[in-house]
C-alpha cells in the first residue's frame, strides 16, 4: 500500500532527510555536507544516501501513479533525495516508482546515484594509478585541471575511469587526471574534481565465487532477462535492455551529379543470438560511434559519445557486451544499439562473478572461448 504525499508531508520528508543525511534541499547537482575532517583513508568511507539524478524532464505526483495530482518537476541532471523505492503500475516492464521528497517519480529516467561525502585527495596515485568510480550525481571533466579550462564531458554517477594522476592546485583545490582509451580522443585524458571520486576498493573488485565451475550465462530476450548458473543452480538474475532490432533510417546521400537524395535504409541493432563467452572484460569504457578518423562517413544512426561506461564483459569480436547503462533506468524492454544494457549495480557483479579473472590493476583481461564464461543469448 503506497502511501499519498502532500505537500505537508514532502516538507517533513525534506527536513528529515535533511536531518539524516545532510543533504542539501535545493536539489543542486552535488549533494551538500556539512565540513568534516577529511580521512587519510580512501578505503574506509561507507557513508552514502541514495540520490535520483534526471535524465530527463521528470514530473513528480502525489502518490505513484501519472492520474494523481503533479506536484513538481525537475529537469534534466537535477537531483533529488530517493527515501525508498514502491511498486505500483506503469508499464508492462517497469512497475518501479521512487519515493522522494518531491514526490512520486517512475524510475524509468531516473539515475539512482550512490553519493558519498566529498572525498580527501589522493595526491599519490602510483605507479599505475586507481580506479575511481564518480561518486555524486555529475562531475564536470575539463581539458586542464581547472575551472576555467575548456569542459570536454560532463562524466555522470556511477560511471569508472582509471585514475592517473592527482594534481593540487594553489588554491589547496584536488584534481584528478583520467585516461582515455578512445583511440582517436586528443589528448587521451581529462581532468575531473577529485572530491567528486572514490577510488573504488580492491574489495569491490574481488572475483565473486572464483573457485566454482561450471558458470554459464543464459539470456532470455523474449523475456529481456539475464540468468547466471553454477551448475544447476540460478545464483544471480537481472532484467537488461537489448538491441532494439531492424531499424529504418533516413541517409542522405549523393548521386554521380552530385545531386543530394534521401535513401532509407535498414540498420541491423539487434542483440546477436547464439552460443557466445566473455572474450574480453574492461572496468570502464569509452563507447562512441562517432568516425574514427576525418573522412569517415557519419554514422547512419543517432550519434553517441559514452565515457566511462562501467563493468563491461565483451562477448563477442565487434563490441557487443554487457555493461552498465548510466542513460536510461528502463531496462525489461529493448532499447540498445545491441549491446545488453543492465544497472551499473548488476553490471558490476556480473564481471565480478565472470571468467576471465584479472587484476586489479587491469586495463582489459582478455578470455577466449575455452576459458571465458559460457554466455548463451536466444
Amino acid at each position: 500500500m503506497t502511501r499519498k504525499i502532500t505537500r505537508r508531508r514532502a516538507l517533513k520528508m525534506i527536513l528529515a532527510s535533511v536531518a539524516a543525511a545532510a543533504l542539501s534541499p535545493t536539489f543542486h547537482a552535488r549533494a551538500r555536507y556539512p565540513t568534516a575532517q577529511a580521512s587519510t583513508n580512501s578505503e574506509d568511507s561507507d557513508l552514502w544516501v541514495w540520490m535520483g539524478r534526471a535524465i530527463h524532464a521528470l514530473a513528480f505526483y502525489e502518490e505513484p501513479s501519472t492520474s494523481s495530482a503533479r506536484i513538481d518537476t525537475r529537469y534534466r541532471d537535477q537531483a533529488f533525495s530517493i527515501t525508498r523505492q514502491v511498486r505500483a503500475p506503469y508499464s508492462a516492464h517497469n512497475d518501479r516508482w521512487y519515493e522522494t521528497p518531491l514526490g512520486y517519480v517512475h524510475s524509468a529516467w531516473v539515475l539512482p546515484v550512490r553519493v558519498y561525502p566529498p572525498q580527501p585527495t589522493i595526491r599519490d596515485v602510483g605507479a599505475w594509478g586507481f580506479w575511481g568510480e564518480v561518486c555524486q550525481p555529475w562531475t564536470e571533466a575539463y581539458l586542464e585541471p581547472s575551472t576555467s579550462a575548456h569542459r570536454v564531458y560532463r562524466f555522470y554517477g556511477g560511471t569508472v575511469y582509471h585514475i592517473v594522476d592527482a594534481f593540487v592546485d594553489a588554491a589547496g583545490t584536488g584534481w584528478y587526471k583520467t585516461f582515455d582509451e578512445f583511440p582517436m580522443q586528443e589528448p587521451p585524458y581529462q581532468w575531473i574534481l577529485a572530491r567528486d571520486v572514490r577510488r573504488i576498493p580492491r574489495a569491490e573488485m574481488a572475483p565473486i565465487h572464483p573457485f566454482v565451475g561450471e558458470k554459464r550465462i543464459e539470456v532470455d530476450l523474449a523475456k529481456q532477462r539475464l540468468y547466471c548458473y553454477e551448475g544447476s543452480r540460478l545464483v544471480y538474475t537481472t532484467l537488461v535492455a537489448s538491441g532494439v532490432g531492424i531499424q529504418a533510417v533516413e541517409v542522405e546521400r549523393e548521386d554521380e551529379n552530385g545531386e543530394k537524395f534521401t535513401e532509407v535504409v535498414n540498420v541491423d541493432l539487434a542483440t546477436p543470438t547464439g552460443d557466445m563467452a566473455a572474450l574480453l572484460k574492461q572496468p570502464s569504457r569509452h563507447m562512441t560511434n562517432r568516425p574514427m578518423k576525418p573522412e569517415d562517413p557519419w554514422p547512419t544512426v543517432e550519434m553517441f559519445d559514452l565515457p566511462g561506461i562501467p563493468w563491461n564483459c565483451f562477448f563477442d569480436t565487434i563490441g557487443t557486451a554487457i555493461h552498465g547503462a548510466y542513460w536510461h533506468n528502463d531496462f525489461g524492454v529493448k532499447r540498445s544499439h545491441g549491446c545488453l544494457n543492465v544497472s551499473c549495480e548488476a553490471a558490476r557483479w556480473i564481471y565480478r562473478w565472470t571468467y576471465p579473472i584479472g587484476g586489479y590493476e587491469d586495463d582489459f583481461v582478455a578470455g577466449s572461448y575455452w576459458v571465458g564464461t559460457p554466455i548463451k543469448i536466444f
